[in-house]
Parts: C-alpha cells; sequence; structure tokens
C-alpha cells in the first residue's frame, strides 16, 4: 500500500519515466529535489541559453556561412534541446519522437543547402558549451552537490553527441538521395 508520503514523492512531475540520454533511472524513484530545482533554473534561463548561443555563432562567423532560414532552424534547435535538457531534469522524460524528428530535419536542410558537415558539428559545440556554462552558473547559484551536477553535464553532452549524429545521418542520407555523396570505391593495388 503506498503511503501519502509516498504518494507526494512520486507526483507526476517528479517521477522518473525510464532510461534516456543514457543514464539509467528506474521508474519508481523520485527526482532528486536538487536535480528538480536546477532543472527548473535551466528551463528558466532557456531563452538566455539560445540567445548566448547565437551570439558565440555570429561572434565565430557561422551564421555568415548559412542562410537566414536555416540560422533560425539552428536556433530552434537549440531552444528545443536546452527545454529537453531541463525538463528530463525535472521530470526525467525525454525527447520526444517528434523532437528528435524535428532536429534530424536540420541537417536535411543543411545538405540542401550545400551547408559542410563542419558547420553543424561546429553549432552543437557552441550548443554544448553554453549550456555547460549556464549549467555551472546555476549550481555555483543554487548549491547544487557533485552528483547531481554531473548528471546533468552528462546529459548535455550526451545530448549534443547524439543530436549531432541524428543530424550527420539525415545529412548523409539528403546527400546520397540527391547523389552528391559518392559511394566509397575500392581499388585494389597490385
Amino acid at each position: 500500500m503506498v503511503t501519502n508520503q509516498a504518494r507526494k514523492a512520486l507526483r507526476p512531475a517528479a517521477i522518473v519515466r525510464g532510461r534516456s540520454f543514457g543514464l539509467p533511472l528506474p521508474p519508481h524513484i523520485a527526482a532528486d529535489p536538487a536535480q528538480v530545482r536546477l532543472g527548473q533554473a535551466l528551463a528558466a534561463r532557456v531563452t538566455e541559453i539560445t540567445r548566448l548561443t547565437a551570439g558565440a555563432a555570429a561572434a565565430t562567423g557561422l551564421i555568415e556561412l548559412t542562410s537566414p532560414r536555416f540560422a533560425r532552424q539552428i536556433r530552434d534547435v537549440n531552444a528545443l534541446t536546452s527545454r529537453a535538457i531541463a525538463r528530463f531534469l525535472i521530470s526525467g522524460q525525454g525527447t520526444t519522437e517528434t523532437e528528435r524528428n524535428f532536429i534530424s530535419r536540420v541537417g536535411i536542410i543543411a545538405a540542401r543547402y550545400g551547408l559542410s558537415l563542419a558547420v553543424l558539428a561546429r553549432s552543437y559545440v557552441l550548443w554544448r558549451d553554453t549550456n555547460l556554462r549556464v549549467l555551472n552558473e546555476e549550481v555555483a547559484r543554487l548549491r547544487v552537490g557533485y552528483a547531481v551536477s554531473s548528471v546533468a553535464r552528462k546529459i548535455i553532452r550526451s545530448s549534443a553527441d547524439t543530436g549531432l549524429q541524428r543530424m550527420t545521418r539525415a545529412y548523409e542520407y539528403q546527400m546520397h538521395v540527391a547523389g552528391r555523396l559518392e559511394s566509397p570505391r575500392i581499388r585494389v593495388v597490385s
């Protein structure tokens, strides 16, 4: 039988719903209150994180390499992914299939506009570094312990890695479909 105290600990927003971002979290464990506070602090700063990432991209000249439409797509992906990280810290809910498809679509658009994979990779590195910087600020402000901050850093790094992999696969697929990606040829040297 579940007690009232257990019910409070297992509120829907605090239930961890399984495995996401490569970190196993049992569904019966309530999220750490410090992790929830950190997630809420990051959620409150998503707009700022997105603006800082766009500013870093402009400072490195990355924006000049893209069309305004593609730059907007990248900003939207940055905001979506930052929100997803905050949501995961708060509730344990990972990205949805729709969100993952939206992230992949950026790779397709990049291939159609002839942008390089290097531009995609640089955009993800800027996003990751900005999120880690803001995370560190919030960890210090909230005095979050090492265990929670370490999990949050792993989530950000993992999200950047998997997002880049998704976009890269979509990019390569689009290039293959468009006939711009040559299949590797095996040369026999005697």
